[in-house]
Parts: C-alpha cells; sequence; structure tokens
C-alpha cells in the first residue's frame, strides 16, 4: 500500500468519528465550514470527489448527505436543527478593511443573514492580488474592529466590485494560504456559484530538476567546515532511539514515515537503520520523488535552493534547547542570519518560503529531529549535519 493509500484510509476513518459532531452544530455556515473542510482535505490527498460521501454513508448518512449536497446534490435529510437553514443565507453587505499605509492589501468581509438577522461573516485577505486568507466566522467581525480603533479605513464595498476581486484573486496560485484557509477555497467556490470556475486540474511537469554538483558540493564543504566539530562526534544513544522509534512507525505503516522514505527514495522493505534514518533525515535536501506532494507543494519545494537548506542546517544545529518551537519562519530566519552564507530571504518571499518549509517539517518529526515540545533535538543536531553532507555527497548530486 503507498502512503497516499495510507493516509486516505486514515483520513476516512477519522472523517467517519469526526462526522458525529454535526448533530452538535446549531447553525447552516458550521456545517458548511465543516463540510468544506472535509472536501478540501479529500482533494489534497487525490481523492475523487464521488467516492468521499458513499465511504462515510454507512457510519454517518448525514455526513454522506451534506457533502453530496456540497458537491451539487440535493438537500441532506435528517433531525439535526440546522439543515432547514442549511444553504438559505443571503449576502447583506460587503466591506473592505485596508490599511491606508498599504494600498496591496485588503480584507474584504462579507456579511451574511438569515431570515433578516445577521447571521456570520465570510472573510477574504488578498494582498498584491493573492488571497492569504479565507475564513468563516460568526456575525460582527467588522464591529469588533471599528471598535478597537486600530487606524483601519472600513467602507463598504459593490456586490460585483468585491466579487470581481475575489475572482481574480482565485485564479492566481493559492500558495500563500495556511492549511486552515486552503480548506475553505471549496466553500469560496460554492458562495460565488458559478462566477467562479473551479480550477482544472493541474497539468504540471512533475520531473525534478537537475542538480548542479558544483553548488550541492560547495554547500557540503561550508557545512563540513562550520559544523567540524559535529561531524567529528561518534552518534550519541539517542540516534539509536530515533532509529527504532522510526523502524516502528514504518512497521506500523505510518502515513507521514512512509511519505518520508517516498521522498527519499527508500523502499518500504529496506531495514531501517542508521544509514537509513540518515537518508530519511536528508530527504529534502535533494529529494528523489515528491510526488506525494500536491501542485502548490511540489512547485515550491523544488524552488528551495540547496544554499537555503545551508543556513537552516547550520541555524538548527547551533539553536538552543530553550529556544522556541520551530516553524517555517524560524527556518527563514535561521538562513538570514548565518554568517556563513550572503544570501537572505527578501521580506516579499519570507512568507512564501515559510509556508514550504511548513510543508516538510513533519519529515523531522517521524524522523526525531524535532522532539515532542516543537524544538531540535539531540539527536536531531548530530543526524541534520550529517544527513546534509551526506546527502550532498551523494553520488550523482
Amino acid at each position: 500500500m503507498s502512503s497516499t493509500d495510507v493516509f486516505r484510509t486514515r483520513y476516512l476513518d477519522e472523517l467517519r468519528a469526526a462526522s458525529a459532531v454535526l448533530e452538535s452544530f446549531e447553525a447552516g455556515a458550521q456545517a458548511e465550514a465543516w463540510v468544506s473542510g472535509a472536501v478540501a482535505e479529500w482533494r489534497a490527498l487525490d481523492g475523487v470527489d464521488g467516492d468521499l460521501a458513499p465511504a462515510v454513508a454507512e457510519a454517518s448518512p448525514l455526513a454522506a448527505g451534506l457533502i453530496e449536497w456540497f458537491l451539487g446534490g440535493g438537500q441532506p435529510q435528517g433531525e439535526a436543527v440546522w439543515l432547514a437553514d442549511l444553504g438559505r443565507c443571503e449576502l447583506a453587505n460587503v466591506r473592505q478593511l485596508s490599511d491606508p499605509a498599504a494600498h496591496h492589501e485588503r480584507a474584504l468581509i462579507f456579511e451574511y443573514s438569515l431570515d433578516g438577522e445577521p447571521d456570520h461573516d465570510l472573510s477574504v485577505s488578498i494582498v498584491a492580488g493573492l488571497l492569504t486568507g479565507v475564513s468563516i466566522g460568526p456575525a460582527g467581525l467588522v464591529d469588533g474592529v471599528a471598535e478597537d480603533d486600530d487606524g483601519l479605513a472600513i467602507e463598504l464595498v459593490g456586490v460585483d466590485t468585491a466579487t470581481a476581486w475575489v475572482v481574480e484573486a482565485i485564479e492566481q496560485p493559492l500558495d500563500q494560504l495556511s492549511p486552515s484557509s486552503e480548506a475553505n477555497i471549496p466553500l469560496l467556490l460554492r458562495r460565488f456559484g458559478g462566477e467562479i470556475v473551479v480550477p482544472s486540474a493541474s497539468s504540471i511537469d512533475r520531473t525534478l530538476p537537475p542538480r548542479d554538483p558544483e553548488d550541492d558540493e560547495w554547500c557540503a564543504d561550508v557545512v563540513s567546515s562550520a559544523l567540524r566539530s559535529v561531524l567529528a562526534e561518534p552518534a550519541p544513544s539517542s540516534v539509536g532511539h530515533a532509529v527504532d522509534a522510526f523502524a516502528v512507525l514504518v512497521a506500523d505503516q505510518d502515513p507521514d514515515a512512509l511519505t518520508v522514505l517516498d521522498i527519499a527514495g527508500v523502499g518500504t522493505t529496506e531495514t531501517i537503520d542508521q544509514t537509513v534514518l540518515l537518508k530519511a533525515v536528508g530527504a529534502y535536501f535533494a529529494p528523489v520523488d515528491l510526488t506525494p506532494h500536491t501542485d502548490a507543494q511540489f512547485e515550491a519545494l523544488v524552488e528551495l535552493e540547496p544554499v537555503d537548506w545551508v543556513g537552516v542546517v547550520l541555524g538548527l544545529t547551533r539553536s538552543k534547547a530553550e529556544g522556541p518551537p520551530l516553524d517555517g519562519d524560524a527556518l527563514v530566519t535561521f538562513i538570514n542570519r548565518a554568517p556563513e552564507i550572503t544570501s537572505t530571504i527578501p521580506k516579499k518571499d519570507a512568507p512564501r518560503i515559510a509556508w514550504t518549509f511548513d510543508q516538510m517539517l513533519f519529515a523531522w518529526e517521524v524522523t526525531g529531529v524535532i522532539n515532542e515540545a516543537g524544538r531540535v533535538s539531540e539527536a536531531g543536531r548530530w543526524l541534520l549535519a550529517h544527513s546534509f553532507v551526506t546527502a550532498m555527497k551523494r553520488p550523482g548530486s
């Protein structure tokens, strides 16, 4: 079974369990947000829309009916209090929140009503023409902002004008969205009906770009020189524990662990030892296969340069145990502060690069580089240095 198949199976199990919450909802907007996230997650796993409702129908007929309705079917049946209101909300106003000093940024609040009373808001953020946020919440968001008096300008916007802005933004790459915002894209598409066309299936070339052996060798030399003492140390006992823990995950068919092996080009039948763990830790330094990722993730990950990883490896190896939990923003900071490299991430590119790193951090969680507190582990410091040099100097690099 491939890692993608394992992910789908686990997701369906989780969705069946999560569907129990539907009975407790009090408003149709809550149900819409729930099903939007469910469909978005399924699509991210390359699941076929028509397969989702039947897969959960036995465990939750209500969830199956809601999914079918969301994808264009008839009204779902059941006794939940929100069913009668599902899809009846009407757009009452659109207001824009903007900072006079940032003309390229706008936040649009689509205010929906039900039977003449405020029901909920749909917030859409656009920066430089790109969608950066989509969220659904209770009514009154703009009122709360107005009370804070933080200098934002608030104005009514025509529905046609606001719709045009969203249509233009959704036709652009969606790689600036957080996972929670990305989950609301199907909801946004449904709300605007035929005015927004669902993006067609991608046909991007999944061939990995050729590597430059000289670049790889130079990066390996920089890390070797800067981390000479770490590379000279024998593996601490914690590395052995990391090997054993990763072997258990692989044996249990953990989807994240199997995905890391796919990225590293390691077969799932190989014995998990220190050599294999080093390949798994360095999977994204010189990936062999990125097909488990979505198109947006693929295109972002292949744009990472070897020198970016130099800054990340140096920063992580030198980071303090009591430092803040690691995320994409922290890795960007490591790159910009590494004294061994002169290049930095421009401020305008930092959010995208940080998002890109966030897509691969799971690999370091399952391989023991990042501990339960979200910080680099003792084993991680040793593994990062050795895996990077190994990846950059390997045959064919």
